[in-house]
């Protein structure tokens, strides 16, 4: 049983009804002492729980050992340092942050996984050097000095009380405080105690008092904070009074989480935030440790459709869908799936974080978590031959991805798209479009500013429908449909895919836009290197019409609308031309512009300058057929030759032909039945 303590919030200390309430706790014989260890490792057997011993014995060998290693390499390099502090240079981390000596994730982050990579290093060897490493970093962070808040300054500016960092931070000190427990004096342990509670836990109540929204809005900052604030609990048992209140605030929260999934496992919000459901995952292997194996989350709450989703959101060499929010180009989050592939015995979700857990950034990759997700008896298996190649997703965003093989590091292409919106961390993007062709970025998303200001980000063009590669009818100060118009669906009309053709599908974008009557865009992905784009439109009225595409080199289309781009690895002949009509190609450049040219700390942004081609005409109609064909840079530099039936390119797998009228669209190999015949855009009554 847990004391339960009316707690006034106080900003700068340790409140004296809580001060009076720990030093009760610390001076009393409770008669059921919480085991120690038995938060994500157990003191005793019991089903399912890997033990302290069966830890020691299992990083003996293979993978666990590597993991090992590299842990205990971290921490001894580690334990030569500094205790780190918000103005601490660490690689990686932005010059921005650290001038403004801010509490922003990549710090917070690094100084978590070294709290717990020296904690856990100190149970497994019972080193005290270990012990004082983590210690030391605790310190720093209890010092008001040191760390005169927890808060992000970039949060700072919307007036919460508790905020990410605070959940990021409650995590790792709740954790370490068990894993330290036997290695640490009493005086050590409420040092502990008392630096969490006057730091952040006290923060967490007040917030809650103040119904703050994460409280409540089911999205990542409910994961990060109640969720590492539920952990924290769990981890204090009867050494705090409000554990149980902080157990309790959580558990239907994160029971009902899963809720915010599409009905195919599709996250809520963009692709390259659902890396954060790795705060669920620890949440519901924390319930089944603390519980001592009784209460086992995984059983009633499976993961395994949004595991799937996000497999087929990620791309060779290792890199996710880059829609929306915050950069194009992230690292796929594993290593929280090799728990779930240990809780559901699922040897696809193994390989797929055996594939690419050596590419997470040291932010993302705490290793003493992956260590103790990690079943060395889980073999790990390749989808190839046993996941389609394509796929698509009819909630949250629209998701469509198709590719060329499940080769984890290079692959001839891939096609991939969105018809919709996701709930938040979202751009104006409906019916975007990118490929990728052996592992390199062609046809791009410009992803997010790093640190965007809250207030106007609808005006910054990475957000608006100028900054992708779709339709923009008129001019408006964003470039087409307003920001804010979050209501607005595009939809999947139809979709079919094949592992020996590729796949083809087409989205209906109508509803988007006030000028249409009808937009459509459909979609072919002819195996293993062709892509072909179809966009049709009829206004109300006679309109400016505009269509961008985005490429990862600039392009200098000749007067056919004929270009080419080379990165190390892979090249792109393109083909964008109007073919009901008159139009004008060009080229063009982004940059940002006054006002909306700074971050939330004011700096300014460096310009980008990302390039694009750009098709333009006025009417009340448009027909665009774009035409992308997958190269090798230093292979035979083909062009799409253009015939009075319609284009065609020569591919090592033989020559590829692309025609199209009113009715059909039809992409095929000349010598072989491998084809795709499909519906064209708009019919005569402007339907799809």
């Amino acid at each position: 049983m847990l004391f339960s303590f009316a707690v006034p919030y106080s900003h700068r200390g340790v409140s004296l009804v809580c001060a009076l309430a720990l030093i009760v706790l610390a001076g009393s014989a409770l008669a059921e002492p919480t085991p120690r260890p038995h938060m994500f490792v157990s003191t005793d057997l019991a089903p399912g729980l890997r033990t302290l011993n069966e830890v020691r014995e299992g990083i003996r060998e293979g993978h666990a050992a590597r993991l090992w290693a590299m842990l205990l390499e971290k921490v001894e390099r580690e334990m030569l340092e500094e205790a780190w502090t918000p103005a601490s240079a660490l690689p990686g981390r932005s010059e921005v942050q650290i001038k403004h000596e801010n509490r922003d994730f990549t710090i917070v982050a690094m100084t978590a996984n070294r709290i717990l990579d020296a904690s856990l290093a100190s149970l497994i060897t019972g080193d005290r050097r270990y012990t004082d490493a983590a210690l030391k970093q605790l310190d720093a962070l209890f010092d008001p000095e040191r760390w005169p808040d927890w808060e992000d300054k970039a949060h700072i500016e919307v007036g919460r009380i508790a905020d990410l960092r605070h959940g990021q931070l409650a995590f790792a000190v709740g954790v370490s405080y068990d894993w330290l427990y036997t290695a640490l004096d009493p005086k050590e342990r409420q040092r502990i105690v008392e630096g969490l509670d006057r730091c952040a836990i006290q923060r967490f109540k007040a917030a809650v008092e103040a119904n703050e929204n994460w409280t409540r809005n089911q999205t990542n900052w409910m994961t990060v904070i109640v969720g590492g604030f539920g952990i924290a609990g769990m981890a204090l048992g009867e050494d705090h009074p409000d554990s149980d209140f902080l157990v309790e605030f959580a558990r239907p929260r994160m029971e009902s989480y899963l809720e915010v999934l599409g009905e195919e496992g599709e996250f809520n919000e963009s692709v390259q935030y659902a890396g954060s459901m790795l705060f669920l995952v620890r949440y519901f292997t924390a319930v089944r440790y603390a519980s001592g194996g009784r209460d086992n989350p995984f059983e009633r709450h499976s993961l395994a459709a949004f595991c799937r989703w996000y497999q087929y959101m990620t791309f060779p060499p290792g890199r996710v869908a880059g829609f929306g929010d915050p950069g194009a180009a992230m690292p796929p989050v594993v290593n929280y799936m090799s728990a779930v592939a240990a809780a559901t015995q699922d040897p696809m979700l193994q390989w797929f974080y055996m594939q690419y857990c050596d590419i997470m950034p040291e932010t993302h990759r705490d290793l003493a978590m992956e260590l103790l997700y990690f079943d060395a008896s889980l073999e790990a298996v390749s989808p190839e031959g046993r996941l389609p190649l394509g796929r698509a997703y009819h909630d949250e965003g629209k998701l469509i991805s198709s590719r060329s093989s499940w080769d984890p590091k290079s692959t001839t292409s891939v096609v991939y798209a969105k018809a919709d919106r996701e709930s938040t961390h979202n751009h104006a993007d409906w019916g975007q479009v990118c490929i990728d062709g052996y592992g390199e970025r062609l046809v791009v998303d410009l992803g997010s500013p790093a640190g965007y200001p809250k207030s106007h980000k609808e005006r910054f063009y990475n957000y608006q429908q100028w900054g992708h590669n779709v339709f923009v009818f008129a001019i408006n100060e964003t470039g087409g449909v307003p920001w804010q118009e979050q209501k607005r669906e595009g939809s999947i009309l139809w979709s079919e895919f094949d592992d020996a053709r590729g796949g083809a599908w087409a989205m209906d974008l109508t509803a988007v836009y006030d000028e249409a009557e009808s937009v459509t865009r459909t979609v072919v992905h002819l195996l293993p290197r062709i892509a072909v784009v179809v966009d049709d439109a009829s206004l109300h009225a006679k309109s400016p019409i505009s269509m961008r595409w985005h490429l990862a080199k600039s392009a200098e289309p000749d007067d056919a609308g004929r270009f080419r781009i080379a990165t190390d690895d892979a090249a792109l002949a393109g083909l964008v031309s109007r073919v009901d009509g008159p139009a004008e190609g060009g080229t063009g450049r982004h940059a940002y512009e006054e006002p909306y040219n700074r971050d939330r700390m004011g700096e300014l942004y460096p310009q980008q300058h990302e390039p694009f081609v750009e098709i333009k005409t006025e009417d009340t109609a448009c027909r665009v057929v774009s035409l992308f064909c997958i190269q090798e840079p230093d292979g035979s530099a083909q062009s799409w030759a253009m015939h009075e039936w319609g284009w065609a390119i020569e591919t090592p797998e033989g020559l590829v032909r692309v025609t199209i009228d009113d009715e059909l669209l039809r992409v095929e190999f000349a010598d072989s039945e491998k084809s795709w015949s499909v519906p064209a855009g708009r019919r005569d009554d402007g339907t799809p």
